[in-house]
């Protein structure tokens, strides 16, 4: 007889926060009032993005005096390249390769080898660093990004009392001004920042409970893309770029097959980096307001490395290698500070290595509670470092990241013992050794000079693999050596009998279907199926069709997807997008070029979806209509006519019924 996981986890749940609460009571009385904690967590932040950590641009004066007030941590790792997994590990105190929650939500992109499976969510019997501090009396507030999963997998389902902005998108999905587009956070005033609201609501958080034990877990989504600042800063950093020195050498640098940035000079990510400083800034001056800064812990993280390796990215995070979506220390390393009153000394630094799956245990012991070695079963507690220790008993830390990254990075595995560190790339199993403290920037690569080293370190990622049953990659079978863009996993398009309906196909072929049309396409470029109007439209149109995904996989990631197609030719330059993402992201969407409009999609995703589209080509506007939702869009591009309409989608298969038209 199969059980409801859910029935299940509530009991567990309920025994351990009875036993919980028992061994807290004495704790609490020992220690007197609790201590509160705040959790901030950016997402993309680089390494040597604040001037703490040697930025010379970027300007953080608000964190610059948090790390002059408490603990600097100069070798403190996110446990993956990207954000979902080194988000579940700091939740969970377990590594992303022991959950199997490997890449970020929902990404999967295949070449030589197809990335491994991952689970689409924070397991619900996971028993979260907030469900572990409610027995002991602590109110529970998260805000911001959250990209573990869709519902029922919210944080309010997760042990968070309050939940304002966390949902299952991974960026801002109607970018940083208002409107949000966000189901978990009110639209504010037009043109509010996103940063800036979401502090105001930390702020409101602790005015209303500053006067019990809380947790204040600000996740916020900045630096992420899209990168966006508040125009007065914007303009405030393209003057301080000006009056930088030329650079010495190239802007980017090789790096694999992507590049590097090699200067920190982007006015518009400087912008960012300032709001986020400034929300750190008044979360310090509310707590010393309320009188409660002397008894409330800070933690300040990124959960991966800065997005530094693409021609047009935001940061450099020289003198580390490479950035985001890789295992060199770009991708990997972050800024980490803690303060602890009373515990850590003013303006100490910490040079050991730590990871994301410590702050579980080390929050636990900080504020008196009993800690749970088997849910935090990869994390270590700091809290001898925060009171002057120089080490820590651990062997080694590890990483296992066994997909593509859109920034770059291959399939992987890494160790850091000491101060070696090795990393395994799995499309051919060569692996590089590097010596950070003599090596910062993984320059010189020791794995042929120290063959038994290097011998002794893959063998312990090997059985750390094993022991915690980390899936690995497997080979791709329709991986074309020497092709510029290997093809997904999709089969190879062959032709399709309704082919020749229409007028322009481009990578996708079309089959017969109850409804009307199936479009089949293949690879990551997306597939198009036009039909050239007998006569243009000029003036107003509207667009009336029916469309249902036919990709039943239930993997996370499956691609699900369709479009309406519009514009006045052929080109990606000239067309608009109207449709639906229906796989890993949800959203109904339009976009032409690079603007893209989005709303989040609600409920089944192979269900029938009815869209009407209606253009008016004097104000340049678009209209979509869906169900109950409403996307609106002003053209990027203008149209001056209309003459081609028809279908997209990108590697999948979706029906669609003809395109009814009407207008002039």
């Amino acid at each position: 007889m199969s059980r409801d996981p859910r029935t299940r986890r509530q009991f567990l749940k309920a025994l351990g926060a009875g036993a919980a609460a028992a061994l807290a009571q004495p704790f609490a009385a020992a220690a007197g009032r609790k201590l509160n904690l705040v959790f901030i967590l950016i997402d993309d932040l680089g390494w040597a993005d604040l001037g703490c950590y040697g930025s010379t641009f970027y300007e953080t004066p608000n964190l610059d005096r948090l790390a002059a007030q408490g603990t600097r941590f100069t070798d403190a790792y996110a446990a993956c390249p990207v954000c979902s997994p080194t988000r579940v590990s700091i939740l969970t105190g377990k590594y992303p390769g022991r959950i199997n929650l490997t890449n970020w939500l929902y990404g999967r992109i295949h070449k030589k080898l197809r990335g491994a499976d991952y689970i689409g969510q924070m397991p619900l019997e996971e028993v979260t660093l907030a469900e572990s501090l409610k027995p002991a009396g602590y109110r529970t507030c998260f805000v911001g990004k959250w990209h573990l999963g869709r519902e029922p997998f919210w944080p309010e389902h997760q042990g968070f009392d309050i939940n304002i902005g966390g949902w299952s998108a991974g960026s801002p999905a109607g970018g940083y001004f208002s409107p949000y587009r966000n189901p978990r956070l009110k639209d504010g005033p037009k043109g509010e920042y996103l940063t800036d609201r979401l502090n105001a609501e930390a702020l409101k958080f602790l005015d209303a409970h500053h006067a019990e034990p809380f947790l204040l877990y600000l996740s916020h989504y900045t630096v992420h893309t899209p990168i966006q600042g508040k125009s007065d800063y914007v303009a405030k950093y393209k003057a301080k770029a000006a009056k930088l020195q030329p650079l010495d050498g190239p802007p980017y640098l090789p790096e694999g097959e992507a590049v590097a940035k090699q200067r920190q000079d982007h006015a518009v990510y400087a912008a960012m980096v300032q709001s986020m400083d400034e929300s750190v800034g008044r979360i310090l001056r509310k707590l010393e307001a309320l009188g409660i800064a002397d008894h409330t812990a800070i933690v300040f993280m990124s959960d991966n490395g800065g997005y530094s390796t693409r021609r047009g990215a935001p940061t450099s995070n020289l003198p580390l290698r490479a950035g985001k979506g890789w295992l060199y220390e770009g991708g990997i390393r972050e800024p980490m500070i803690i303060k602890w009153p009373g515990v850590t000394r003013p303006g100490s630094v910490c040079r050991a290595p730590v990871t994301s799956t410590d702050f579980y245990p080390t929050l636990l012991e900080m504020a008196g509670l009993p800690l749970r070695p088997t849910q935090h079963a990869d994390g270590t507690s700091l809290v001898p470092l925060l009171k002057g220790a120089r080490t820590l008993d651990r062997q080694a830390i590890y990483w296992h990241y066994p997909h593509y990254s859109p920034q770059g990075g291959t399939p992987s595995g890494a160790v850091r013992a000491g101060d070696l560190k090795l990393i395994e790339f799995f499309e051919d199993n060569h692996v590089e050794l590097y010596n950070l403290r003599a090596d910062l920037g993984e320059k010189h690569d020791l794995a042929d000079d120290m063959p038994g080293k290097a011998a002794e370190l893959r063998k312990m990622l090997h059985d750390w693999r094993q022991a915690v049953d980390a899936r690995m990659p497997t080979p791709n079978p329709n991986y074309k050596p020497g092709a510029r863009k290997p093809p997904s996993t999709a089969p190879p398009i062959k032709k399709g009998a309704r082919d020749g309906d229409f007028a322009h196909l481009r990578a996708a072929a079309v089959d017969a279907h109850k409804l009307g049309y199936a479009l089949r396409t293949s690879g990551t470029a997306a597939g198009l199926a036009l039909r050239k109007l007998d006569k243009p439209l000029t003036t107003k149109a509207t667009f009336s069709l029916k469309l249902q995904s036919l990709a039943t996989d239930p993997a996370p990631g499956t691609y699900r997807n369709g479009f309406l197609v519009l514009g006045d030719g052929t080109a990606d330059a000239q067309l608009v997008h109207c449709g639906l993402y229906l796989g890993g992201r949800r959203h109904y969407a339009i976009f032409q070029g690079r603007q893209r409009v989005e709303q989040p999609l609600p409920g089944d995703p192979l269900r029938l979806f009815e869209l009407q589209v209606a253009v008016d080509l004097k104000t340049q506007k678009v209209t979509m209509r869906c169900e109950k939702a409403t996307v609106e869009a002003k053209l990027a591009r203008p149209l001056r006519s209309i003459t081609h309409v028809g279908y997209a989608t990108t590697n999948t298969v979706t029906a669609f019924t003809p395109v009814e038209v009407s207008g002039e």
